[in-house]
């Protein structure tokens, strides 16, 4: 329950029993598979200047690799601490599917403590929430470049999206270095000097995620060899480096010099050009 003067024990990132949903009107009786989940920030809950209280539905899933860590800037699976059956160890918010009730109205006294989320899993919740208006974006001569090749079934951009699809499970975060010439716009024949950084969790990941990057890291660079040549010689974009870069080590000073490049449309299965790079802090 939500009371201005006293606070309120409710916070971002919990979720609402079933009943109280369907009370409140937000869910039917039928509509067992989804969960709303609070995502007011917690300053706003306990402020009484803040009228209302935001929340963002969605069904149970099995979780995947490609919409965790915030890594799609339209679709999250927010994974459950407690997971009971494997089909079921997230929900998948979208930002469309967001609404908000009056204060007055919310007369809740607890989450559901059957469907939990980690601090580590609150925490990219508001990172995705905020990547929803925070997405810098590369220069326009960069990204034409990176969808240079296009010819028949082949798309460049596309086989370095699958092969960073393929292995996500770890992945954190990819991360483009453009240097001195991040926001700016060659000139033909001019390339970009690229570095990318394939950032990974390295204590819940541990051996296997690192092998798994590297892979990836692997696969990339033979990408970028085949299609835009050695670095020397490249005339578009000349990958540099390629490196996997276990979380604890990619420090504040990396982050703020680079951004982070989302594969984004690889998972919209009914798109078939959508905003493909959608780099955020």
């Amino acid at each position: 329950m939500v009371d201005s003067d006293s606070g309120t024990t409710w916070r971002q990132g919990q979720i609402l029993k079933h009943e109280d949903a369907v009370s409140l009107g937000l869910l039917t009786e039928e509509q067992t598979g989804i969960k709303v989940v609070v995502i007011s920030h917690d300053c706003d809950l306990q402020s009484s200047s803040e009228q209302k209280i935001e929340f963002i539905a969605g069904p149970l899933i099995k979780g995947a690799g490609n919409f965790s860590w915030a890594k799609h800037p339209r679709i999250l699976h927010l994974n459950l601490e407690q997971v009971l059956d494997v089909d079921q160890s997230a929900i998948e918010l979208r930002h469309d599917n967001k609404f908000q009730i009056d204060k007055g109205n919310f007369t809740c006294t607890e989450c559901d403590h059957g469907y939990i989320i980690s601090s580590q899993e609150k925490q990219i919740l508001k990172q995705w929430l905020a990547s929803r208006y925070g997405r810098p974006a590369f220069p326009d001569v960069f990204e034409s470049r990176l969808r240079a090749f296009d010819v028949k079934k082949f798309r460049f951009e596309r086989e370095l999206a699958k092969i960073i699809s393929d292995h996500s499970k770890y992945l954190i975060g990819i991360f483009f270095d453009l240097g001195e010439d991040r926001f700016v716009d060659l000139e033909e024949s001019i390339p970009y000097e690229l570095n990318i950084h394939l950032v990974y969790d390295l204590i819940g990941g541990g051996p296997e995620a690192r092998k798994e990057t590297e892979q990836a890291v692997t696969l990339i660079t033979k990408l970028f060899m085949t299609y835009h040549g050695d670095p020397a010689a490249s005339v578009l974009i000349a990958l540099m480096s390629c490196n996997a870069v276990p979380d604890i080590e990619f420090n504040l000073y990396a982050l703020r010099r680079m951004d982070q490049w989302r594969v984004e449309y690889i998972s919209l299965q009914n798109d078939e050009i959508g905003d493909y790079i959608n780099p955020a802090i």
